[in-house]
This record gives C-alpha cells, sequence and structure tokens, in this order.
C-alpha cells in the first residue's frame, strides 16, 4: 500500500510540475526574447479595457494562465497511469457539507481574506509611523466580481489537486497537520518559476528572499484550506477561498506601501491562525467534525 500512495504522489506531482512548468517557462523564455509584454492575472483588466498588441500577446496570456492546471492534469495522469484503489484515511470528508452549514462556512471564507489583509496593511502603517501612502492600483470595483470569476476558474482549480487529491493521499500515512505541511511546501515549490521571473529583475538576494517569503506564506495558508477541506468535504469550497484571496489580494496587498513589509504581516497573521487551528481541531484530523 506504501509503495502505491508513493506512486501516486509522485505521478501527481510530476504531471503538475510538467505540465505547469513547461508552459510557464516556455512562455516566459518566449516572452524575453521577442520583447513581449506578458499579461498576467491583474492582466486580464488590460485585455478586457485595452485589448491585446497582437495575437501572440493574447495567446501567450492563455497558455501562461492554463498553466495553473497542472495540478488537475496530475491528478488525471495518476488516474490513468495507475489503478485507482480506495484507501483508508485518518481523515474521512462527507460527500458534502450540510446545507445549513454552507452559509456559515461562505461568511467565513467571505470575511477571512477581507480581515487578514487589511490587518497586514494596517500593521504596515503602524510600524512606518503613519507616513507612507497607500499604493491602490486602480482596478475599478466592477472589475472586482469578473476577477473573482476569472480566479474561480483559473487558479481556483489547483484545489482539485492540492486539497481534492493530494491531501487525502497524504493523510492515509500522516496526521492531518503533517499532510497540510507537505501539500503547502510542494504547493510553494510549484510556483516557484512564477516568482522567480517576477524578481529576477531585482538582483540574486531579492529572489531568494522572495521565495523564502512565499513559501513561509504558502504553508500556513495550506493548513487554512485543509482545515476548511477536512470540516466540509467539499472542494467547490476550497476553489471560493482560493479564488477570493487572490482577488482581495489583488485590491489590498497589492496597496502595500511597503512591499516587503505587509507579506511578512500576512504570514505572522496566517501562521497565528494556522496554529489555533491545529491546537482546537487537533494535529490528527485538523477538522470540525468529532466523528
Amino acid at each position: 500500500m506504501m509503495g502505491s500512495i508513493a506512486k501516486k504522489i509522485t505521478i501527481y506531482y510530476s504531471g503538475a510540475i510538467l505540465f505547469s512548468w513547461s508552459l510557464w517557462i516556455g512562455i516566459m523564455v518566449y516572452s524575453k526574447l521577442t520583447g513581449m509584454e506578458l499579461l498576467y492575472n491583474e492582466g486580464f483588466y488590460t485585455i478586457l479595457t485595452e485589448g491585446v498588441e497582437s495575437l501572440q500577446q493574447l495567446l501567450a496570456f492563455v497558455f501562461f494562465t492554463a498553466a495553473v492546471y497542472g495540478p488537475l492534469f496530475g491528478v488525471f495522469a495518476a488516474g490513468l497511469l495507475l489503478k485507482n484503489r480506495k484507501e483508508e484515511t485518518l481523515v474521512k470528508p462527507p460527500v458534502k457539507v450540510q446545507q445549513t452549514g454552507v452559509l456559515g462556512w461562505l461568511l467565513l471564507i467571505f470575511f477571512y481574506p477581507i480581515i487578514l489583509f487589511s490587518a497586514a496593511l494596517l500593521v504596515t502603517w503602524i510600524l512606518s509611523g503613519f507616513s507612507v501612502k497607500f499604493n491602490w492600483n486602480g482596478l475599478p470595483l466592477w472589475f472586482l466580481p469578473v476577477f473573482f470569476l476569472f480566479q474561480c476558474f483559473t487558479s481556483g482549480m489547483e484545489e482539485f489537486g492540492w486539497r481534492g487529491y493530494l491531501q487525502p493521499l497524504l493523510q492515509t500515512r500522516y496526521t492531518a497537520e503533517k499532510a497540510c505541511f507537505r501539500v503547502g511546501l510542494l504547493w510553494s515549490i510549484w510556483h516557484y518559476p512564477i516568482i522567480i521571473y517576477m524578481n529576477y529583475p531585482n538582483g540574486i538576494t531579492v529572489v531568494l528572499l522572495s521565495l523564502i517569503g512565499f513559501t513561509l506564506l504558502t504553508i500556513p495558508q495550506a493548513y487554512v484550506i485543509g482545515w476548511l477541506y477536512n470540516s466540509t468535504g467539499n472542494v467547490w469550497l476550497c476553489v471560493i477561498l482560493h479564488a477570493w484571496a487572490n482577488t482581495v489580494s489583488a485590491y489590498l496587498l497589492a496597496a502595500s506601501p511597503v512591499p516587503l513589509l505587509t507579506p511578512i504581516a500576512v504570514a505572522i497573521g496566517t501562521w497565528l491562525l494556522a496554529n489555533y487551528l491545529v491546537k482546537k481541531y487537533g494535529k490528527e484530523k485538523l477538522s470540525t467534525r468529532t466523528n
């Protein structure tokens, strides 16, 4: 059984890396060689309002964005290459959430990123002596629901791999706490090409600090979303949280007057929440369910 689990994890993660990194790195190299501006995430707003410079730029945006389907590709790859057997897991999420509890979870999902990022901005402002100005990126409010839906069907789809497949698989051999840590580490490494690309113009030191900082932020986030999944068994709620956090980040976190300080505040806040969840709901299951 152990060998089967290891094979599934290896094929899943290899498939996710191969699919995503091939597209990301290939398009990054093409963009660099041609001098074409690479649009990504918030660049969707530019496409909607200003259009694109060329068909090549539009195709680059489409394929670069499609790279986020790597974790989903990994699930299919593992399913095709291995016979899937039902494993006994430490956590057995229900098929769906009780209808009476959905609203409560949606409210939690809605307020969590807003409170977290707002608190981080406030801490940044306080530590700067109230002397800095926020850098609002100019995204209009009408774009917020559009960007949220865009995130649901792009980055949010990662959740079918990280939480819907990898986490339950790891929980066949590890406690929920250890499984979430491993998911968070693998999740962060999967993002590394983008982190390097976005920061390499600022030098190797900034790149290394960004990689470390991103990893330290992603791991506790894996605990929070892992807790949500274990408590509800609903991957779509994880999709919504992932998409909503990205959306709120585009409006709030991007406004930070001290870009190197605010993410640290976010990471500390997320670690505190993750630690609270582990202590309250237990390392074994990390779930609100008692059964």
